[in-house]
């Protein structure tokens, strides 16, 4: 069912990542774009004025991205006002089971699409320069990556989503898919202004399920702007919202207007619990049943992750060797950290009034630094992760790989004395030499 959402345009389409870290066959790319121009694009009317089709259906813009039950695939939705769920089919969807994901033993992970920027600007007839990456999801079932991206910068982007078939980067044909959408409400105006970039990038920053319920955080035009929705699925026209608080160590002060950047929501100890990274990193633990329509919630700050940068994807896995849960949260100017999830609720709440404390404190004193330096990361299966990355050996292209739980590092792109062919072997990788993993 189709519920009424404001139509609104971003007043610019850069990517939400850049602002958060601030600082296959020419006939298909022919029916996506046309030719392509010399050093333009074409405009959102001319494009709707043509005969090609529009690659996102219903979506003005393609942001977070989140999997839930029966195939249902939430894209967040900033140009659109709009969470949408498209209920993908058999036909939408293939397995990925017998591709080679690397070598688990020997800390060997493998390319699963390499320049995958430049093959995006290929399928989409335009240039690297004009082609964008929000977010990156998994479909559990058959292993296959979803990938949510705009094509250009401006009022005119052309939003899709676009999965990875053995290698090769197909668009997922929206317009035929079973969805439906929900409208969410008091979107920062086009024109208002954050000190350096437009407030509406901020709208809708992550999209999760959990228990029947999809949870959405970004910030509204009122008062209290950082707000979280929860909204039962399938849709009907009634949302709870919730404005949010914490109290910001690096800061010194109470905020209500920044929103959390990343969540996710976990049962722990029989009691479900949303987690929350905000920029400049505090780790923030807010209570379910405190989330309540009307309500206005403040948050524990259980841990400052490090001051100057952001997170840019936050998740729980299990480490195959120890058998413990760990939290990770990446971030976007330096390495990722881990904490092992039983803290999360034990932690005890940082004490609020005191003087700006750059930390890190709470949890970030005990986390762990991990070596990853991915745009997008996401769980494949227990024993490895799928990243999205620019390594520094090709940090001309831009690639989606695989690195292995929960050590989150490829040897095949360091040195070390145990490369050379009679150098040694102290963790026997030539006797596993041949030991290749499959999705």
């Amino acid at each position: 069912m189709d519920h009424t959402t404001k139509s609104g345009m971003a007043a610019d389409g850069r990517s939400r990542r850049e602002f958060l870290r601030t600082g296959s066959a020419s006939a298909l790319m022919l029916a996506l774009s046309g030719p392509a121009r010399a050093g333009s694009e074409k405009t959102k009317a001319e494009m709707e004025g043509s005969a090609s089709p529009q690659p996102g259906g219903p979506l003005q813009s393609a942001g977070a991205l989140e999997f839930g039950p029966a195939n249902v695939l939430f894209v967040g939705d900033i140009t659109g006002g709009a969470v949408h769920a498209f209920a993908l089919r058999e036909s939408d969807l293939t397995s990925q089971a017998d591709v080679d994901v690397g070598n688990f033993h020997n800390f060997e992970g493998r390319d699963l699409v390499l320049g995958v920027d430049q093959k995006l600007a290929a399928l989409f007839g335009t240039t690297v320069g004009n082609m964008v990456i929000n977010d990156m999801a998994i479909h559990q079932p058959s292993r296959q990556i979803f990938m949510s991206v705009e094509r250009g910068r401006g009022p005119g982007a052309m939003a899709a989503i676009v999965k990875v078939n053995h290698g090769k980067l197909e668009l997922l044909e929206l317009d035929g898919i079973p969805h439906s959408k929900i409208a969410i409400p008091n979107e920062p105006d086009q024109k208002a202004m954050l000190e350096f970039e437009p407030q509406q990038v901020y709208a809708i920053t992550d999209v999760k399920y959990y228990n029947g319920e999809v949870f959405v955080t970004g910030i509204s035009n009122q008062r209290f702007a950082s707000t979280l929705y929860r909204i039962r699925y399938p849709f009907d026209s009634r949302l709870s919202t919730s404005t949010v608080e914490i109290w910001h160590p690096t800061h010194g002060e109470f905020e209500t207007r920044a929103p959390i950047v990343r969540q996710l929501i976990r049962e722990m100890n029989g009691e479900p619990w949303l987690f929350a990274v905000y920029g400049c990193t505090p780790l923030v633990r807010f209570h379910l049943h405190d989330l309540k329509d009307g309500a206005h919630v403040r948050g524990d700050t259980i841990g400052e992750l490090g001051y100057g940068s952001n997170p840019l994807d936050m998740l729980i896995y299990t480490d195959p060797f120890d058998h413990k849960d760990y939290l990770l949260v990446t971030i976007d100017v330096r390495s990722a950290s881990r904490i092992e999830a039983a803290e999360l609720t034990s932690a005890k709440s940082e004490p609020t009034g005191g003087p700006i404390d750059f930390g890190p404190g709470g949890l970030g004193r005990t986390q762990r630094d991990l070596p990853i330096r991915a745009e997008h990361i996401a769980i494949l299966e227990p024993r490895w992760a799928v990243v999205i990355w620019r390594h520094p050996k090709t940090s001309y292209r831009l690639d989606i790989g695989t690195l292995m739980v929960p050590y989150f590092f490829d040897r095949r792109l360091g040195m070390a004395e145990m490369n050379w062919p009679n150098g040694p072997d102290p963790f026997h990788y030539r006797e596993h030499r041949n030991e290749i993993d499959h999705a």
